[in-house]
């Protein structure tokens, strides 16, 4: 039997066969796009998480040194509540007043963990010449400025 079509149904039933394989290589392309997408975004989001559970425990770290080095230089009270482990959610009520009469100072609340650490950190090096992550308290600034990598966590990587 013969077919009956008329010329040029073979290469429109070909090209109609070809655009569809596009199409569908097409929304190929797209969903794994999107799938890669997505699979970044959800590591970003694990890795960011993970830093932020790292910058608390340095932090509370930095917290603990902070307190024992200021109570072994007979420090009674830390320079910002939230310089010791804990403090801060006992002294909330009398920081409420104090801040009602000094607008200007800046509230524990308004600070990132990360600005905290960097605050705090400073202060450890600057007051008891301290770094947490070397776990070392210097004999004077240039021993800490020549034996410290540096007053970050990335420094000491």
């Amino acid at each position: 039997m013969s077919r009956k079509s008329g010329i040029g149904h073979e290469a429109l039933l070909k090209r109609k066969a070809e655009e569809k394989l596009e199409n569908y290589r097409r929304k190929i392309h797209v969903k794994t796009q999107a799938e890669e997408k997505a699979a970044e975004q959800f590591r970003l989001r694990l890795k960011h998480k993970q830093d932020e559970v790292k910058l608390e425990g340095d932090l509370r770290r930095s917290q603990r040194a902070c307190q024992q080095l200021d109570t072994q230089k007979n420090i009674q009270v830390p320079r910002e509540s939230w310089y010791w482990l804990g403090l801060e959610e006992e002294t909330e009520e009398e920081e409420e007043e104090e801040k009602e009469h000094d607008e200007d100072e800046y509230k524990s609340e308004d600070l990132s963990v990360l600005e905290k650490l960097q605050i705090l950190t400073g202060y450890l090096r600057e007051e008891h010449l301290y770094c947490i992550w070397c776990g070392t308290a210097y004999e004077d600034k240039e021993d800490l400025s020549s034996n410290c990598p540096g007053p970050t966590s990335a420094d000491h990587d």
